[in-house]
């Protein structure tokens, strides 16, 4: 990771954690205010990237944040960031769970825009563990923008084009590779790697997956783009054919 690229990626950083309107973060902050209290409480930020939700949550709330990430360059600038906003109420580590299990239990669980990039088998796998360590009366929340809707899992972020997941496979690849650029990732270094990394997450698929491993969905929000007018907003968004206008799901998930 260049100088450059580092500098880039914690002013972008620095944006998710002091700007409340952060495009892709702003329903997950109202809807975070509006569900949750952390005092007191001991928190993991799963997938924590370079660490801008982590220190959000240490600034709102006196709680202690686990975060880990399994790329080296996400924990590299959100070491950077918390150095720039220091707090003794946040944790940043590089792990991969599946070779170092968690060994510490939690009050709440987060997975900002995480799962979508997470191959099935292996997010399975993640989801029995954090059932496994979360308290009682622990809550596991994740967002995501779901496959089949406008932006499809960040894909519109690089193609500029809604609902592109459904051009043709070889216009869609074309469209990525000439937009193709290098990222901060060490993992997923460019948008096409990104994009090889897609899940196509939804609803009945994430429901599976968090039933098998003993969770139960307590509360849902899909926010949908319909939102954007006055006159739509109040029509359903979760059935037939309005589920593809939904831009980003909000899920709470607690222990069977």
């Amino acid at each position: 990771m260049t100088n450059e690229m580092l500098e880039k990626s914690l002013a972008y950083a620095t944006r998710n954690l002091m700007d409340e309107h952060a495009p892709h973060l702003k329903q997950d902050k109202l809807f975070l205010r509006q569900n949750f209290d952390l005092n007191q409480k001991k928190v993991l930020d799963f997938g924590c990237g370079m660490g801008g939700m982590s220190l959000w949550y240490a600034q709102n709330w006196s709680c202690q944040v686990h975060a880990i990430d399994i790329d080296a360059h996400h924990i590299q600038i959100a070491e950077a960031l918390k150095a720039k906003f220091p707090t003794d109420r946040v944790q940043f580590e590089k792990r991969n769970i599946l070779e170092a299990p968690l060994d510490q239990m939690y009050d709440a669980i987060f997975l900002n825009d995480v799962a979508e990039h997470i191959a099935y088998p292996v997010l399975e796998q993640l989801l029995q563990q954090f059932s496994r360590v979360m308290n009682p009366d622990a809550s596991l929340f994740i967002s995501y923008p779901p496959w089949e809707g406008p932006y499809a899992s960040h894909v519109q972020s690089v193609t500029g084009l809604l609902w592109s997941q459904y051009l043709p496979k070889p216009l869609l690849m074309a469209l990525i590779k000439r937009r193709n650029k290098a990222i901060t990732g060490e993992i997923e270094g460019n948008f096409l790697e990104v994009y090889k990394g897609l899940n196509r997450l939804n609803h009945a698929r994430l429901i599976n997956l968090t039933s098998r491993a003993g969770l139960v969905m307590h509360k849902r929000l899909s926010h949908s783009i319909l939102k954007r007018s006055r006159y739509l907003k109040s029509l359903p968004v979760t059935g037939f054919p309005f589920r593809y206008l939904v831009s980003k799901e909000l899920l709470i998930f607690k222990i069977a």
